[in-house]
C-alpha cells in the first residue's frame, strides 16, 4: 500500500460536531446536527452519530399542522441519493404542535417510514402504543400496527 492510498471502506468526508442547514427559497426548511458524520461520494451513503433533525413542512400539506419536525436518535444510516435511513438505539419524534413519538428503530424509504418496533405516540387528543408504525412522509397517512391500544379524545381540549 503507497502513502496515498486509502484503507477500503473510509469516508469521503469525516466532520466531528457537525451543523447543517438546508434553504429552499430564502428560507430555512430543515437543519441539524450530528456528534460525527461520515460521508461516500459512492452512493451518497452516510453515517452518523448522535444525530438530529428539525423539519418545517411546506404550507399546505398533511404535515403542515404539526408545525416543525424534530426527530433524534443515537444512530443513523441512510443513501441520500436513493431517500433510503435507518435510524436506531431509540428514535425520537417531536413535534411544534406537542406531538411526541419514540421507537427503538425507523426505517425511511422515500415516501414511507415504517418501524416493526414498539411504537409510543401522545399529543393533543391522544396517547398511544403499538407494536409497529406504517407512514406515508406527506402526514396523508400515520398508522399503528400490530396491535394497538390507548386513548382518543373526540375533540381535544374538553
Amino acid at each position: 500500500m503507497s502513502q496515498d492510498s486509502v484503507p477500503e471502506g473510509t469516508p469521503d468526508l469525516s466532520l466531528r460536531q457537525v451543523a447543517f442547514a438546508r434553504l429552499s427559497e430564502g428560507r430555512m426548511v430543515s437543519r441539524g446536527t450530528a456528534a460525527r458524520l461520515d460521508y461516500r461520494r459512492s452512493g451518497g451513503r452516510m453515517d452518523a452519530d448522535n444525530g438530529s433533525a428539525q423539519v418545517t413542512p411546506e404550507p399546505g400539506t398533511g404535515l403542515a399542522s404539526f408545525g416543525w419536525l424534530r426527530f433524534s436518535a443515537p444512530h443513523v444510516q441512510g443513501e441520500i441519493t436513493n431517500r433510503r435511513g435507518t435510524a436506531w438505539g431509540g428514535v425520537d419524534l417531536i413535534t411544534q404542535r406537542g406531538d411526541r413519538a419514540r421507537t427503538e428503530r425507523a426505517e425511511y424509504d422515500g415516501d414511507v417510514v415504517r418501524s416493526n418496533t414498539k411504537v409510543t405516540a401522545r399529543g393533543p387528543g391522544y396517547d398511544v402504543q403499538g407494536n409497529g408504525l406504517l407512514a406515508r412522509t406527506d402526514g396523508s397517512s400515520i398508522s399503528l400496527v400490530k396491535g394497538t391500544r390507548g386513548a382518543l379524545e373526540m375533540e381535544a381540549g374538553k
